[in-house]
């Protein structure tokens, strides 16, 4: 999906010679992995027994029922009274199930893929727990195409493990048939079609679903005209408060989606339109204000504090740019790609 086994096998060699920067970041997987061991079974059934839609409250919304002034909705402005308990568990769920699936490809431990079965069993299988596979609010598309993604990726490298129950591994494969059947019937209008199509090409290496991955891909290249200015900016990102977030934001999307198809022998790296618009455009556009934000000339109403930059190391390791690597150096080692992809030093860091 993100990474193969001659990767693995390369990676590991760099580990077992202590090279860097593979080495630090296998400490830090590893560490991540072994806190995991300790998660928790999450679910949306925390409301009661029987519920199993996923569901949590606008996050910039219902402000005056905090201070009673000024606009209801604040873009970029969390309400601190906001239920996100559903949005809490997804992200308890993807963290642990990426962390325990990728510390089992580099060791082979089933305590690691006995853990991650365990917390998909709960979230999607089991028949008082499961979340019912479908979108609900308007809230639940974004929040669960960048949480579900990380879950699948983590389940996807245990696939093989031999350590699922009898009908767990068929029932959360049928999970994510069904979850992703219903996601594919919608479409948007900004970065959240970018991460939706990131779940759908999760869920169609999973599935072996080749046309699915096709209409991604497709999808994905169609989507260049309507989301990038001539100059490089996401055209649907600048005008929020938070632009230089959320237009890196989309870009971490759209750089997962080409990973994904470069494992499966498809560049949308190198795609351009006629005009030369494409994912290399618009990353060269962005990598100098991911260093110097201060010159970023959009709103930006809290100190971008490097969200995202991590798509700087597969950016760097497909077209090894120094302009990249300056945006690695500005944040520094090792990277970490919060909510898919996780150690992306490790899986992806050439090094300097």
């Amino acid at each position: 999906m993100f990474v193969n086994r001659d990767d693995i096998a390369a990676i590991k060699k760099h580990i077992q010679e202590g090279l860097e920067p593979w080495a630090s970041a296998y400490t830090q997987m590893i560490e991540d992995a072994d806190k995991a061991l300790e998660q928790e079974s999450v679910t949306v059934t925390r409301k009661g027994d029987g519920r199993h839609e996923y569901w949590t409250d606008p996050p910039y919304r219902g402000w005056n029922k905090v201070d009673k002034t000024g606009p209801d909705a604040r873009d970029g402005q969390i309400n601190p009274e906001s239920d996100r308990g559903d949005y809490m568990a997804a992200i308890a769920l993807d963290n642990a199930v990426r962390h325990l699936g990728l510390a089992y490809a580099f060791t082979d431990d089933p305590i690691y893929a006995k853990k991650a079965v365990d917390l998909l069993r709960v979230w999607c299988v089991d028949e008082k727990t499961y979340m019912e596979p479908k979108l609900t609010n308007g809230q639940s598309p974004i929040e669960l195409y960048i949480t579900m993604p990380g879950m699948i990726y983590g389940g996807y490298l245990v696939l093989e493990s031999g350590v699922w129950d009898k009908g767990v591994k068929d029932g959360w494969l049928d999970w994510v048939r069904a979850f992703s059947s219903d996601v594919r019937a919608v479409e948007h209008t900004n970065n959240f079609e970018n991460w939706r199509l990131v779940l759908l090409s999760t869920a169609g290496v999973t599935l072996g679903d080749q046309a699915l991955l096709d209409e991604v891909f497709e999808k994905w290249r169609s989507i260049i005209d309507w989301q990038m200015s001539p100059g490089g900016g996401m055209v649907h990102e600048t005008g929020r408060t938070k632009s230089l977030d959320y237009s890196t934001y989309a870009l971490n999307a759209m750089s997962l989606t080409a990973e994904i198809a470069r494992q499966q022998g498809v560049d949308l790296y190198g795609y351009t339109l006629d005009d030369g618009r494409g994912l290399e455009f618009t990353l060269d556009h962005h990598a100098p204000f991911v260093v110097n934000p201060e010159t970023w000339p959009h709103e930006q109403i809290a100190p971008y504090k490097g969200d995202n930059a991590a798509i700087f190391e597969l950016a760097y390791a497909r077209f090894q740019k120094p302009e990249y690597k300056a945006a690695i150096e500005r944040w520094g080692r090792p990277m970490f790609e919060k909510r898919i992809m996780g150690p992306v030093t490790l899986t992806h860091g050439v090094a300097f």
